[in-house]
């Protein structure tokens, strides 16, 4: 299994060995298979490192929606400013972004009702619609510059 981004390979084998330690602890460093125990930790392990990936990952679309929620509404504001062809052009972008923002919504809560269960699928769906989403608010904020 892959590590966690913020976790190193060494790391999670520190983690697996103390993890395995316990485990050999627990039942008096008797009657036991090391294997089976460096196995069992080792799967406890990655399981807790994945859910940390996930939920570190949701953390941070959750932080990104609140600003692209401040930004669309200042955005909003100024195309409203605009003159009417450009406010058109902006109004096609605007509701690609809201389309976008509200797309991400379910694929959040799926990644949060699954939790470490996650598929690959799911996360890189809602990874998709994220990258599509800062690319459109990224077009957005040249337009205002220009």
């Amino acid at each position: 299994m892959a590590t966690s981004k913020t976790t190193s390979p060494t790391q999670r084998r520190q983690m697996i060995a103390e993890a395995a330690y316990f485990r050999a602890e627990k039942r008096g460093f008797s009657g036991g298979d090391e294997l089976r125990d460096w196995f069992e930790a080792e799967s406890e392990v990655d399981r807790q490192l994945r859910k940390r990936e996930i939920e570190h990952f949701v953390e941070q679309l959750d932080e990104g929606l609140v600003i692209v929620n401040a930004q669309l509404t200042s955005l909003k504001r100024k195309a409203s400013k605009l003159a009417t062809q450009a406010r058109a052009e902006w109004q096609q972008d605007l509701e690609t972004l809201v389309k976008l923002r509200s797309a991400l919504k379910p694929r959040l809560d799926e990644i949060r009702v699954q939790g470490e269960h996650v598929g690959q699928d799911a996360w890189q769906r809602a990874e998709k619609i994220w990258n599509d989403i800062t690319e459109t608010a990224r077009r957005l904020g040249q337009k205002v510059q220009h």
